[in-house]
């Protein structure tokens, strides 16, 4: 999960984002990353990203 805000239409909102990842120990797919782009990276490590998909518009 990372934390971070949101802004749209001259509003800003608190907002937290669950990102997975799913993959083995040699390679993964980062799903709704957001926010914290250091946490998301130090949580696949080594492994090679495949792909990052985005589900949301935030």
């Amino acid at each position: 999960m990372t934390s971070g805000t949101f802004s749209l239409d001259g509003g800003t909102w608190e907002m937290e984002n669950n990102v997975r990842i799913v993959g083995d120990d040699e390679q993964c797919v980062v799903i709704d990353p957001a926010h914290d782009a250091a946490a998301v990276t130090a949580a696949v490590g080594i492994r090679d990203t495949r792909s990052i998909l985005l589900t949301r518009d935030h």
